[in-house]
């Protein structure tokens, strides 16, 4: 019951959009980003899937997995982080498939050259681009949503260029040259100006939906 309520409030935080695929989730995987949006990791602990609608995704994450040394002792494998982009436009599940991963070799044979298969739900391969997501920071904590969104402004192989726009709130709007700078008139509410701003920065898609939404709004 407690990984339903989980999967209902992930489902609910994600845009207004009508859920179509279930992403199942792998104990061996520690999702960091979804479309560009860091995930948290006691919001997901407890559920067993995430939903997702139609169309394309990128999920950053790291496999973690406990292997077998040499000596007979374990240790916790963690990987480099990996983006992975696909489309679940036909889909309604989708599934982690990881290769076999149990000891020192071949956690280095997946460092090297990570690959892993997303299978739908009847286990057939769904068309996956994977790459690693190199850390240009040096902090001792990483953001990965700020650095999964320099991937995407970098056109990398794994890149989708709809999720790098990342939003900014209004202390660095306002510490910036933007529209919020010119002096609005006085029928222009600062309301009405951020409202015209973000709807500039948004991709057609969204603003679409903006307006479907706007529209059933009542008018006071």
């Amino acid at each position: 019951m407690k990984a339903g309520i989980v999967t209902t409030f992930i489902a609910l935080i994600l845009p207004a959009t009508v859920f179509a695929t279930t992403l199942r989730l792998s104990s061996d995987v520690d999702l960091l980003v979804l479309d560009g949006k860091k995930v948290s990791s006691s919001l997901l602990r407890g559920a067993d899937s995430i939903e997702l609608d139609n169309g394309p995704h990128q999920l950053v994450f790291r496999v973690e997995k406990t292997i077998r040394l040499s000596s007979h002792e374990e240790r916790l494998y963690i990987s480099p982080p990996l983006v992975v982009s696909f489309d679940t436009q036909p889909i309604s599940q989708v599934n982690f498939h990881l290769p076999r991963l149990e000891n020192e070799r071949e956690t280095a044979h997946f460092d090297a050259a990570p690959r892993l298969e997303l299978l739908d739900g009847d286990a057939m391969p769904i068309p996956v681009k994977l790459d690693i997501l190199s850390i240009t920071s040096t902090a001792k904590v990483i953001d990965y949503e700020l650095e999964t969104e320099r991937y995407n402004k970098a056109s990398k192989h794994a890149s989708l260029p709809q999720f790098a726009t990342m939003m900014a709130d209004d202390s660095t709007l306002l510490s910036g040259i933007s529209e919020l700078d010119a002096i609005p008139p006085q029928s222009q509410t600062l309301t009405e100006q951020r409202l015209k701003y973000w709807f500039k920065q948004a991709d057609p898609q969204t603003r679409n939906n903006f307006l479907k939404w706007a529209e059933k709004q009542p008018s006071s």
